[in-house]
């Protein structure tokens, strides 16, 4: 994902794709990017005391700590090269 390499105020659009990718590799790398993206525009913040505002340092860090949290189960769960619904029908590969 070319935008995750220098935008640092898209960290929210890499954010939102991390969260709902269900393909384990994507999402691997969804969460990476977006974590790069994330500390990138922190470190901005860091350098620039008078950009940005206090609720986009508080949104920054919930989303790193939601990250850490998605990377967690993401790392957990048991690989699988399907996903059943409730049905039982198997969808994927």
């Amino acid at each position: 994902m070319d935008m995750a390499a220098n935008d640092t105020k898209g960290w929210s659009e890499l954010l939102d794709v991390a969260l709902f990718e269900a393909d384990r590799v994507a999402l691997r790398r969804g969460i990476r990017h977006a974590t790069e993206a994330i500390q990138r525009r922190m470190e901005e913040l860091l350098k620039d005391k008078t950009a940005g505002s206090i609720p986009e340092r508080i949104a920054l860090r919930n989303a790193l700590s939601t990250l850490a949290d998605l990377q967690k189960i993401a790392y957990a769960r048991k690989p699988s090269g399907s996903v059943r619904r409730e049905s039982g029908q198997v969808l994927g590969s």
